[in-house]
């Protein structure tokens, strides 16, 4: 065999073998794009007790404020505790699912809680609000159901993101996701009658990581808020939650500004000062 002949072949088979690895990569890694902000961008929060507690402090509108003071952000949080990505009740509904076929994830739940009503559903509220990013909190409720349910859970996450995924609540395009896993549960035992957190912190361990094997299937950005809050939890001489799971004032301080830096590309903030003025806007918006 010639040896121009012999370069050749090789050649080739190391362009098939880059190609293949390429294709490897594409299809095996997760996306991980942050989220991208645009003028007047309408992100809205849905889920549970975690991101509804941060009306109470408002500093994660206030960090977003702050590195987009130019893009007149529209900010709206729909979180209210016990939600999960199917079962979202209200007292003026008829029926507590969120989206169509959500009732087969809730089997004990799936009947009538004789409500009634005209309060719009979770899909009406973000086609009213013309969601363009959703920044979803789910995982800490479903969480205490242990090992046993967790395929369930899986598979409610996983149906709750391919129909976001099929809306155009904004009548233009699809919207952009991001699901963020729950907290660590905080150890304040030795204070307070309140379990240590082993046991919890195990399930909570286990459905995060579900959350982020569900999220990368359906290439979505995933935000793990247990492992950082954990580290928070042991090296801090203060208290971060109130209850081991729910965070205080201290604890959303840090908390958000992770959530922040995870979910979106950082741009400069404006001067410090500015800070207090528009925490103070945020909250009296709130």
């Amino acid at each position: 065999m010639k040896v121009s002949s012999l370069l050749k072949k090789n050649n080739l088979a190391a362009i098939i073998l880059l190609l293949s690895m390429v294709l490897v990569i594409a299809f095996k890694l997760p996306s991980s794009t942050k989220l991208k902000i645009k003028k007047g961008s309408h992100i809205i929060l849905i889920g549970n007790n975690l991101g509804s507690r941060e009306m109470n402090y408002g500093f994660f509108e206030t960090e977003l404020y702050m590195r987009y003071p130019d893009s007149m952000l529209y900010i709206r949080n729909m979180c209210d505790g016990g939600n999960t990505p199917g079962f979202r009740p209200h007292s003026a509904r008829p029926t507590p699912w969120a989206f169509p076929g959500a009732e087969k994830f809730q089997t004990e739940l799936a009947k009538s809680g004789e409500t009634e009503g005209f309060n719009d559903y979770p899909d009406e509220w973000l086609t009213k609000h013309k969601a363009d990013i959703i920044i979803a909190f789910f995982g800490y409720n479903e969480s205490f159901e242990g090992p046993a349910k967790l395929e369930n859970y899986k598979a409610e996450l996983d149906a709750f993101i391919k129909h976001t995924l099929k809306q155009k609540y904004n009548s233009g395009s699809k919207p952009q996701l991001a699901i963020v896993s729950p907290i660590a549960f905080e150890d304040l035992s030795s204070k307070f009658d309140l379990p240590n957190g082993n046991a919890e912190n195990k399930n909570l361990q286990l459905y995060s990581n579900a959350m982020k094997e569900v999220a990368s299937n359906n290439k979505v950005l995933f935000i793990d808020a247990f492992t950082p809050s954990k580290e928070w939890f042991s090296n801090t001489s203060s208290d971060l939650t109130i209850d081991g799971s729910q965070m205080n004032e201290m604890g959303y301080s840090k908390f958000s500004p992770f959530i922040v830096n995870g979910i979106f590309s950082i741009a400069s903030k404006p001067a410090e000062q500015y800070h207090e003025l528009i925490l103070q806007a945020v909250k009296e918006k709130n």
